[in-house]
Formats: structure tokens, C-alpha cells, sequence
């Protein structure tokens, strides 16, 4: 399975900053030509350079960083409910998107694989220890069922994949529609491709669209960070 569409992706450059933006307007794009939006869906694809700078402007003024360029997780994953659904889809429980952190990274791409085969969107990665996002699109080499549960209706994760088709915003990346092993997206020596834990301390504000009160950095450090579909 692979959502990847050529004509749908547009590289973040010349603006480093921009990864988040780039990737949210490229897993819009991917979306809607495959149809997945579902109900209340208002994105139009676009592989605009000026969409991106609204997107990423947009980012900082609703991520939970106090500064910096670029955004976070809170702001990748709310630029994506509300380019993609409207200003509904931002809230806990109305969402289409959500950042998820997972222990391990078995566990975290063992829920990508089953979010992209439930849903037919993308999922967004936090990279290079949490300084830059890219993408996957989709899976190869399915073994088994991942909707598989045991009797206490917990996940058994007793499927494998081969592998991944990864997506990188940054042209020097050198990752467009590439295929990674499921071994090398953990192992590779390669950083710029390796999905390694979230190490960034800078989101110090509290997530204003889900109740409680919680630093943002304390939800996703030394742990793997996804954007994940939830519907």
C-alpha cells in the first residue's frame, strides 16, 4: 500500500524552516486525490509556495514553542486539522490527526501501519531527533493481520512488514517515494533516514486544545513521535 502521488509533492526549498508546512500540504494533497478526506474535508490540492508560508505562519502562532522558526508537533498535527477539516477538527475528539508518542519503535510503526491501512492518509515523522518532519506514505511486505487482538482486546502486533516508502520535505534529503527497510528505518547509519527518539526541549507551552495542563515537550521527549490519522 502506498498513497505517494507525484504531482502532489513539492520540496519545503528554498525554506529550511518550513518542513512541517511542506509535509502538511503534501499529505493534504495526497488525501484528496486518493479520496480519503472522509466527511468535512476543505482542502483544494495546491502545491503553492505561498499555501506553504500561510501554512507555516499559521503553525507558529498555534504550535506550544515560546520562539524559534520552524513548528512542532502540536503544530504540524493542528495545521493538518484545520487546512484539511476546518477549525472543528481541532479539538480532542474531533480531530482527523493527532501526535502520538510510543516507548518503543516496534509499537510506533506497528500504529502506522495500522492507522495508514485504516484510514488512507499519511502519516507524519518526527525526524532527526525531533528537528524536522517527513513522511510515511506506505507499507510493503505484509505478513499477518494488524488488527489482530488478544483476549483482553489489546493489539497482539503479531504482524510484520518489510518495509516502508518514506518521504523527506528536504531536497538534499535525497528522499522522494523511497523505499527503507523496516531494519534500516531503525538501524541505518544514515541519520537523515533513521526514526530515532525525540530529543528537542523547546515546546514549553501547554497544548490549549486538549483539557489539562501538561508542558508540551514532557508529552514527546525520549520517546518516538507520530502524526497519525485517526479517522
Amino acid at each position: 500500500m502506498n498513497l505517494f502521488v507525484a504531482s502532489s509533492f513539492r520540496f519545503q526549498n528554498p525554506d529550511w524552516r518550513a518542513c512541517t508546512a511542506a509535509s502538511a500540504r503534501s499529505m493534504l494533497n495526497f488525501i484528496a486525490v486518493n479520496e480519503a478526506e472522509g466527511e468535512g474535508s476543505i482542502w483544494q490540492p495546491t502545491n503553492s509556495r505561498s499555501v506553504q508560508d500561510q501554512i507555516l505562519a499559521w503553525e507558529r502562532r498555534h504550535d506550544t514553542l515560546k520562539g524559534g522558526d520552524g513548528s512542532d508537533p502540536h503544530g504540524w498535527r493542528n495545521a493538518l486539522n484545520y487546512f484539511g477539516w476546518g477549525a472543528g477538527a481541532l479539538e480532542a475528539g474531533s480531530r482527523v490527526y493527532d501526535d502520538r508518542s510510543f516507548g518503543s519503535f516496534d509499537r510506533a510503526m506497528k500504529a502506522a501501519v495500522r492507522a495508514i491501512g485504516k484510514t488512507g492518509k499519511p502519516v507524519g515523522l518526527m525526524a532527526w531527533r525531533g528537528r524536522h518532519a517527513q513522511m510515511i506514505t506506505g507499507y510493503y511486505g505484509l505478513k499477518g493481520d494488524p488488527w489482530a487482538r488478544d483476549s483482553a482486546g489489546h493489539y497482539t502486533n503479531a504482524f510484520t512488514v518489510r518495509g516502508f516508502y518514506m518521504s523527506d520535505p528536504l531536497r538534499r534529503s535525497n528522499a522522494v517515494d523511497r523505499t527503507i527497510t523496516y531494519k534500516a528505518l531503525r538501524y541505518t547509519m544514515t541519520l537523515k533516514w533513521r526514526f530515532q527518539r525525540y530529543y528537542e526541549r523547546d515546546s514549553h507551552l501547554d497544548d490549549p486544545y486538549t483539557a489539562g495542563y501538561r508542558k508540551s515537550r514532557n508529552e514527546w521527549y525520549g520517546k518516538f513521535v507520530l502524526i497519525l490519522p485517526i479517522r
